[in-house]
Parts: structure tokens; sequence; C-alpha cells
């Protein structure tokens, strides 16, 4: 595919390029940490946050006075990125030690969420961090709705770049006496461990059971 803007082509190693909308989707499915990019007074600025995608955006969400979220809630242009790295790249030479990763960038205008949505989208923040729980805590209540900001990007205008396999060796290097591969990475998650003031008769409910070891 096509890229679809200028500035979403990947210029740097273009064949690990992907424009496939449900490539870049998938690799948003996989993560829940993204980057923000924009600019406010003159001055970069880059904010680490969590977010959601349904099949049309991105939502992020926060206290109503963050200055990312009053920019996008005004339409202001960002750059979103987001990266998974799935191994150690082990060359020869320095010069060909990487990794294995799967990245994505996203541009454009964002926009606020109200009414309704606004409501929906921040029970499906809890659900995505953890599926199930959402039905389980207590309602928000109209002050915590009120302090809190939901805005979106529209999944249009972005590129994904991945690499994989094997370490990219000179073949002068293949026939040192040095080790070369890949060692894998991935995210564990670890057993729950109740709060301290959680009360002795309340037990793991049934979906973060698969949580336990």
């Amino acid at each position: 595919m096509q890229p679809p803007s200028t500035r979403a082509t990947v210029k740097r190693n273009a064949k690990r390029a992907q424009y496939d909308a449900g490539v870049i989707k998938d690799i948003l499915a996989a993560q829940q940490i993204c980057h923000v990019a924009f600019v406010e007074h003159g001055e970069p600025r880059l904010i680490p946050t969590l977010y959601y995608c349904d099949d049309e955006y991105l939502y992020l969400h926060g206290n109503r006075q963050s200055a990312l979220l009053k920019h996008m809630a005004a339409g202001g242009e960002v750059c979103i990125s987001v990266m998974l790295v799935d191994g150690y790249v082990i060359a020869r030479s320095g010069f060909n030690c990487s990794m294995n990763y799967r990245s994505v960038s996203i541009f454009g205008k964002g926009e606020a969420v109200t009414d309704e949505s606004h409501r929906e989208a921040l029970d499906q923040f809890v659900a995505v961090l953890v599926p199930g729980h959402e039905q389980a805590v207590r309602e928000p209540t109209a002050q915590e709705l009120a302090a809190t900001a939901v805005v979106r990007i529209r999944l249009a205008e972005m590129a994904a770049k991945v690499r994989d396999g094997d370490p990219g060796d000179d073949e002068q290097d293949k026939a040192s006496d040095v080790w070369a591969g890949v060692i894998p990475v991935s995210l564990q998650v670890g057993e729950p461990q109740p709060s301290a003031d959680l009360r002795a008769d309340i037990a793991l409910p049934e979906y973060l059971q698969r949580f336990k070891g």
C-alpha cells in the first residue's frame, strides 16, 4: 500500500514500512502506552500516556487542565508514537546489533469527545486496562466526570515500521567466532497482589484469575 502522506512516509529502511491499516491496528491493539508529541508556545513537548483504539480513532484521557488535552481538544496537531520490542538482535559487529520491534506513528488533529461518548470512552479505558473490571467498579461521580477530559485522533495518517528476523551481519563477519542470534523479549504480568486494606472476605474475581500463575 502507498503511504497516506509525505510526513507519514518511512524514509530510513523503507523496506520495513507497513501502511496496511490492519497491520497497524494489530500493533496498536498489542500495546496500551503511547507517546504524544506536540508544540506548546513554540516549545516541544512529549507526553507518555494510556490509550485505546476503536476502528476509527485513538483515544486519550486525563485531567481537564492538561496542556496536551487542551491542545488536542482545540484541534491542535500531534504526532503519536507506539513501540513494541520483540527481541534483542545480537550481531557479530556492534554496527549490526539491533532490536526486533513493531512501531507505529500517527499524525493528525485532535478533537474533544463529549456527551454520552465521553462516559463510554472512560468506561472503555478501564475495560482495556483490565477486561471485566469496568463491570465491577462503582459509578463515576459527576465531579470525576467533569474533571476528566477525553480526546481522540483519527486513525488515517499513519504508518508502521517493523524489524524481525536474524542479524544482518556482513558476509566477512559470518566466519567469526562471535555468537549471533536473537534474544526474545516479552511483557510478563505477575500474580495479583491484594491491597493492604482489602477486606479478607473479598476473593480474587474470575476476570482476574487469568493473571494467576
